[in-house]
């Protein structure tokens, strides 16, 4: 710390004082200070910006006696650094100049107008177009649960939900938010235990920021009356909210940072969901990473399931399909909403429609930022532009469907923009308007008769000096004399050094250059007043213009909003139905009896890679799950497809599930609650856990939530210990899983004793990927076909082979190979894995006990017990 910050405030300069006492209301946000063209940094937020943006850090003059450290960014480039550092986690205040530099003494008023923070993003340049920016709060409850509450600031929702301990690692890996905000008196071990899932890197490497925040704020009653306020409501009971004490609490928080951070009300929040987790297709983050829905396993986001589906037209459209695949209801109603739409749009109303949504603005983002006063002009003219489409997507929709559904009618009725809005932007801004209102050029001509006088006293600038130039030369015989401007010294008439004893007297010297003398004369500088006075006139008038402007648009949020989330529908709903048609997808059947019954079905991401590379053709291959059979015992070698198959499967249930056609020749698809996934090995070395440890983990996870609606993938379970080990761990869990959650398994292995399994369980069946030798001793040859029975091997040799092992180490395992499967059948013993543990029997009593049970010592005569001795001892000496 730099030691002029500890030195009273007086000592340090007049606007030393103004920036600090700014700065001690954010003292953990780096501030960007406005002075001029650029946002400075001072002390020790300079030095932490220059360290993370590689920005330059100086040093300029004194304050409080000592040197004042700084570093800045230009504010017309700002939006690259604020990215930067939003990438890293940072949160930035922007303090702008609010006074008048003509009337302020001292220091221009200064003031923070927003802080930019990673759950609070708005602005397109900072923020990618197919993902939000959530902030959330999570408030412990008395018991063990949770509450939580998460805002997304551009679509205008809020959002409730109360969840177990044990679940709220999946809710923060779902909801994937970008700031968590929690009590300063939480638990250490609260504490520790939100900072641990805020550090945990999500997919593509996003991190979420812990925010600590005052315990006053987390007040269920206050929350309560906030969420009544944003929703203009007398009662929470319209959205079943009203018996969430703990969200109130987290809510309570949470839109109490997001008004501080954005400067203002949040007036465009007017939509509260309650989410359930039982309304919800449980998909763990596990699920989410093995099945690669939105980044691969590289971390990258393509090739995804996501990539492939998002052909949409607009970012909004984009982040809808997200949210759909994401977030799958249990419950069909939605899922067969869209299916139906689908049908309605494939008979070719998808391509005019799509044709139309092509260079659609973001209406959703724009107005949010239009609410919170953040819009820009150029944002605003796309919006204008935008509405008109809206008008010709309502009307080639109503014009195209024979059969309109239930879905694509609401649609239809929220796509009509707000009376006057367009007319309104039409009329107040020019067609291509600047960047921003500082600069003017906004407004557009002929909206205001003020602006319009101000703006022609400066157009006839060019015929004034031209006329003055003609009539000085004229009248002072000066060929060569010059009328001009610049921004520096303003208006001038230029003399040069042979021509200055015919300058007349009422000329006054302005500058004196090498070779000539500028002069202004009474009406130059009467003229300069009153242009240059007319041209900050006219940028006030338009700043106030535009101003205006926006509390007009204010009234048009709402609606706005809504015609926002139709365009976005309907964006989804064309790339799913683009993607029908152009991948050869079919609708899926929903049935009420438990099943998982799919003909031909493919992996869609792998059959596109194969196009794309190689041309080849993908396997198709059914998958029939059911009451009778609710469990594959998948054998087969490496590379030979398990793992796809499985994924597959999965994929094909997740997409049915949130209304899309799917990759199958058919699909019928009973009831779902989750989709568990236990596939591949890794190790968590930050939380020092094995692969192995990892692997039961998640196993464990699995057992405890899998029930009879559970979709469950089980790759090479066991595998990370001894053989032995491995192989009952993997019977048992088998067995649980047959037996206790009757869920719907598929089952990889390569231990080929479990193939015994459907023997003594019923609803299990072995299947297998074929794979055959060819083309030459130890060449092979996969199939990539799901057929009924084991595997008869397993080809590891072979595959070390296509891998590259040298040539001398897979000969010697063929020799190994060869001399293990030679052994003697009875030095190996066949354990059943499945049969009951063995009840341990009683050894047979040693003979000498025998004859001392037989003994009643109380009848034997002296004689007797002598030979009963003699006796005694006799069999205590047999072998």
């Amino acid at each position: 710390m730099s030691p002029a910050l500890n030195a009273p405030l007086d000592k340090h300069t007049p606007m030393m004082q103004q920036y600090l006492a700014i700065k001690a209301e954010y003292p953990h946000t780096l501030v960007f200070y406005r002075m001029g063209d650029f946002y400075e940094l001072f002390f020790g937020d300079a030095e932490k910006a220059a360290r993370l943006l590689d920005i330059t850090l100086t040093q300029r003059g004194q304050s409080a006696g000592e040197p004042v450290v700084m570093a800045g960014v230009p504010f017309h480039s700002v939006d690259t650094y604020l990215a930067r550092l939003i990438k890293l986690g940072e949160s930035v205040a922007i303090c702008e100049q609010v006074g008048d530099v003509a009337t302020a003494k001292g220091p221009v008023e200064r003031k923070v107008v927003r802080v930019v923070t990673p759950g609070t993003l708005t602005d397109s340049g900072l923020l990618s177009d197919k993902s939000e920016a959530l902030l959330m709060a999570v408030h412990p409850g008395a018991r063990t649960g949770y509450g939580l509450a998460w805002l997304s600031v551009t679509q205008g929702i809020v959002f409730l939900a109360q969840c177990a301990g044990d679940e709220l690692a999946d809710w923060l890996a779902r909801i994937g938010p970008g700031e968590l905000l929690y009590s300063a008196e939480v638990s250490t071990t609260t504490e520790k235990t939100l900072q641990n899932l805020a550090a945990a890197q999500q997919p593509g490497g996003q991190r979420t920021v812990a925010v600590v925040r005052p315990a006053w704020a987390f007040d269920a009653a206050l929350g309560e009356r906030k969420l009544l306020e944003q929703l203009q409501a007398a009662s929470l009971a319209a959205w079943d909210a009203q018996a969430l004490p703990d969200a109130h609490a987290a809510a309570a928080a949470l839109l109490n940072y997001a008004e501080h951070t954005q400067g203002r009300a949040l007036t465009h929040v007017r939509t509260l969901r309650v989410a359930r987790s039982d309304e919800l297709i449980d998909l763990p983050a596990n699920t989410r990473r093995n099945l690669e829905l939105t980044h691969n396993l590289r971390g990258e986001t393509s090739p995804t399931l996501f990539s492939l589906l998002d052909v949409c037209c607009t970012g909004m459209g984009s982040r809808t399909l997200r949210c759909w695949m994401l977030e799958p209801r249990r419950e069909r109603t939605q899922a067969t909403e869209r299916l139906s739409a689908i049908e309605a749009l494939r008979g070719g109303l998808w391509q005019s429609l799509r044709q139309v949504l092509k260079g659609a603005s973001d209406v959703e983002r724009i107005t949010a930022r239009t609410a919170l006063r953040q819009v820009r002009p150029r944002e605003l003219t796309g919006l204008a532009q935008t509405l008109g489409r809206a008008l010709q997507v309502a009307s080639s929709l109503q014009a195209g469907l024979q059969n309109p559904t239930p879905l694509l009618q609401r649609i239809h009725s929220e796509l009509t923009p707000p009376p006057g809005c367009t007319e309104l932007l039409q009329a107040a801004l020019l067609a291509e308007p600047a960047a921003l209102v500082r600069d003017g050029g906004v407004i557009a001509d002929g909206f205001d008769a003020d602006l319009d006088e101000l703006r022609g006293i400066q157009n006839n600038c060019d015929g004034f000096l031209i006329d003055l130039e003609t009539r000085e030369r004229a009248r002072t015989g000066i060929a060569n004399l010059r009328v001009q401007f610049n921004k520096v010294h303003g208006f001038y008439i230029e003399v040069t050094q042979g021509q200055i004893d015919k300058v007349p007297d009422d000329y006054r010297r302005r500058q004196t250059l090498k070779n000539a003398e500028r002069f202004i004369t009474p009406e130059l500088k009467a003229f300069e007043d009153k242009a240059l006075s007319a041209q900050e006139r006219a940028l006030a008038r338009e700043k106030w213009l535009y101003e205006q402007l926006l509390d007009s648009m204010q009234a048009w949020v709402d609606p706005l909003t809504r015609l926002a989330r139709a365009l976005a529908e309907l964006d989804a709903l064309c790339a799913l139905t683009e993607r029908s048609l152009t991948l050869n997808w079919t609708a899926p059947q929903f049935v009420a009896e438990p099943c998982i019954e799919i003909r031909g079905g493919r992996h869609p991401v792998v059959e596109a890679r194969l196009n794309e590379t190689s041309g080849g053709s993908f396997i198709a291959n059914d998958t029939v799950l059911g009451p009778k059979q609710r469990m594959q015992v998948i054998t087969g070698p490496n590379m030979g497809g398990k793992s796809t198959y499985m994924r597959q499967v999965a994929v094909i249930v997740l997409l049915a599930s949130m209304g899309s056609h799917v990759p199958a020749l058919s699909c019928r698809l009973g009831p779902i609650d989750a989709i568990h996934t236990r596939i591949g090995a890794a190790d968590d070395l930050a939380n020092a856990q094995s692969t192995f440890m990892v692997e039961m983990t998640e196993a464990a996870q699995i057992l405890h939530a899998a029930t009879p609606q559970s979709l469950v993938l089980m790759d090479e379970i066991g595998r990370g210990t001894s053989t032995f080990d491995g192989l009952a761990l993997a019977s048992g869990i088998a067995a649980h899983l047959h037996d206790k959650a009757k869920a719907f398994t598929l089952f990889a292995t390569h231990y080929f004793e479990l193939t015994e399994f459907p023997a003594t369980h019923h609803a299990a069946v072995n299947v297998h990927v074929s794979a055959v030798e060819g083309g030459g001793k130890g060449n092979i040859v996969f199939l990539h076909q799901i057929e009924p029975g084991p595997a008869s091997r397993s080809y590891g040799i072979q595959v070390a082979r296509l891998a590259g092992v040298p040539g001398a180490v897979v000969q010697h395992a063929r020799h190994a190979l060869a001399a293990l499967e030679g052994q003697s059948e009875k030095s190996r013993l066949q354990v059943d894995l499945f049969a009951a543990a063995p009840v341990e029997e009683a050894p047979e009593p040693h003979p000498l006990a025998s004859a001392l049970q037989d003994i009643d010592p109380d009848a034997l005569s002296p004689r007797e017990a002598l030979e009963q001795l003699y006796h005694l001892k006799k069999i205590a000496t047999l072998p």
